[in-house]
């Protein structure tokens, strides 16, 4: 059977999640951009959302989230403060983004990496060794995706 691939406006996918999380239940979408880059492609990949109290996001989770109206983003959280939380993608080397807990629609909880059938967990040794090294390597981001960008292949 082959799979049909429509493309959504953020404001009507966004809205559906919402619902979705509202009524207990996960939500998945392909992700749109190249801000979490290298380990999650443009169009390429999947990720699953849930909802979760505002009060026990804390930082390294990935959470979508708005930080302006109707801006959405899939981004680490790099900081929390009190209800204050600083975001930044994996793939950006200077940007970050600030918003509040409560606008924090949900909280990544699986990805489907390379169009495979089993996702990698956040609680995975593997998504959680991905992380660790990505984010010490911070530093050397500019030079890394740099280099990343000019692969013939994604990881």
């Amino acid at each position: 059977m082959e799979t049909r691939k429509i493309q959504v406006p953020n404001d009507v996918l966004i809205a559906e999640i919402k619902r979705m999380l509202d009524k207990g239940h996960s939500a998945t979408f392909r992700v749109k951009g190249y801000s979490m880059r290298p380990f999650l492609e443009n169009e390429r990949d999947i990720v699953k959302i849930e909802q979760t109290p505002a009060e026990s996001i804390k930082e390294n989770d990935v959470v979508l989230a708005e930080i302006a109206t109707k801006k959405y983003v899939l981004h680490r959280v790099i900081d929390r403060t009190d209800n204050q939380l600083t975001l930044r993608g994996d793939g950006n080397i200077q940007g970050i983004e600030h918003c509040l807990d409560t606008d924090v629609v949900g909280i990544a909880t699986a990805f489907y990496r390379k169009g495979r059938a089993k996702p990698d967990t956040i609680d995975g040794v593997k998504w959680k060794l991905y992380s660790n090294i990505w984010l010490f390597l911070t530093p050397f981001r500019r030079i890394l995706l740099g280099l990343y960008r000019r692969l013939p292949f994604k990881l």
